[in-house]
């Protein structure tokens, strides 16, 4: 008889079915939006796949310059800087520090942002003025051994006038490269997931 009592002890102390429907229906409705902020169409989806695909190459090259033992530098390039400048977009290459300098790094390939994407710089708190670079052209960012890096913002906005959208890629208090609004949003999920 007491082994009995303590099976239905035990059984009672776990969720109802009811009450585990009821936490993935509520999951999957705010995952469910979260789906459609992101994977909306057209100019918004391009912008997010660009923030994106810029986020992880620099926390790869981060991770790259520790393991290596060697800086890596990112290398931005306004579509004036470029051959044909009416047909391109922002540019950004990748570097490695060698005995000859700062050459490409082949691991990482360059990438053509479309156009109608721009970019606003800022390293160390101040905007970067590209028109004013001086003609050696030297990486913006450095990725260091040591896990330091420079400290940066960039905007990339759309440059269309119904749109007024801008994603950020900065550098946090601990050093790690953010996509500033894919954090914010993720940490509203939490906290509302939190909060059930």
């Amino acid at each position: 008889m007491r082994l009995t009592t303590n099976i239905q002890f035990k059984l009672q102390r776990g969720f109802s079915l009811l009450e585990l429907l009821v936490v993935l229906i509520i999951v999957g409705t705010v995952m469910g939006g979260v789906g459609v902020a992101i994977n909306q169409g057209g100019p918004e989806k391009e912008l997010a796949k660009v923030v994106s695909k810029f986020t992880a190459y620099a926390g790869h090259a981060s991770d790259v310059a520790i393991l290596s033992g060697k800086s890596l530098g990112l290398m931005i390039e306004p579509p004036e800087w470029q051959e044909n400048p009416l047909d391109k977009g922002w540019r950004y290459r990748w570097q490695m520090m060698t005995q000859a300098g700062w050459q490409d790094y082949a691991e990482l390939p360059a990438i053509d942002i479309p156009k109608g994407i721009n970019l606003y710089v800022t390293i160390e708190g101040e905007l970067w003025e590209w028109e004013n670079a001086p003609e050696i052209r030297l990486p913006l960012v450095a990725f260091y051994p040591g896990g330091d890096l420079t400290l940066f913002d960039i905007e990339f906005t759309l440059d269309t006038f119904d749109l007024d959208i801008s994603e950020h890629v900065t550098v946090d208090d601990w050093g790690r490269i953010v996509w500033t609004e894919r954090a914010e949003m993720l940490a509203e999920i939490e906290e509302e997931l939190g909060d059930l």
